[in-house]
């Protein structure tokens, strides 16, 4: 919808014949007028993994205590937008993803660390159709206790069309290995 600027000058005036004609041309030319502006079509949602968003590492081969803790990590505030295209080719949709991984220091933190994290697309029958491992450098400034980034990507769905983008889910996470595992199965009080 356009906003119509009025000019100054004289107020307008109308006659009442004037008035009722005025009013029944606008009234329908609003119903007629423009298309009604339709919603976008809907994207496949974007998740963060349960259990997956955050992950704590520790030194290797030690019992994991607060004082062998290398760093704890967590991915926060994903968002995503998308598009569809038609090449020609190909029918499919572009997801935009963006989300900020976040990291503390622990106490047994020697050095930079590698962080692997992941986009897996879910379709239909909660199949797994790609993963994307995405892995980044973890390094602290001298005195730094927190630091962090912000992840932006694109993934191409290929023939995926509107109406089937709610069969399918992305799901970001951290690649956890099986100590990491372990420890999930664990309760938290001991």
């Amino acid at each position: 919808m356009s906003a119509r600027r009025l000019a100054a000058g004289r107020p307008a005036t109308l006659r009442p014949a004037g008035t009722a004609v005025l009013v029944g041309v606008l009234a329908l030319a609003a119903c007629g007028s423009s298309d009604p502006e339709l919603p976008p079509p809907p994207c496949p949602r974007a998740l963060l993994l349960d259990g997956a968003e955050r992950t704590a590492a520790y030194r290797a081969g030690v019992e994991p205590r607060p004082s062998e803790l290398r760093y704890l990590a967590v991915l926060t505030d994903l968002s995503s937008a998308c598009r569809y295209y038609d090449d020609e080719t190909r029918q499919g949709v572009d997801v935009d993803l963006t989300f900020n991984l976040i990291a503390e220091r622990g106490p047994a933190l020697s050095g930079v660390e590698e962080l692997t994290y992941f986009v897996a697309t879910v379709g239909p029958g909660r199949q797994v159709r790609s993963e994307h491992v995405l892995r980044g450098d973890l390094s602290f400034a001298e005195g730094e206790q927190r630091t962090g980034w912000t992840e932006e990507l694109t993934l191409r769905l290929p023939s995926i069309r509107p109406a089937q983008a709610t069969d399918y889910t992305l799901y970001v996470g951290f690649k956890l290995d099986d100590a990491q595992l372990s420890r999930r199965e664990q309760p938290l009080l001991r």
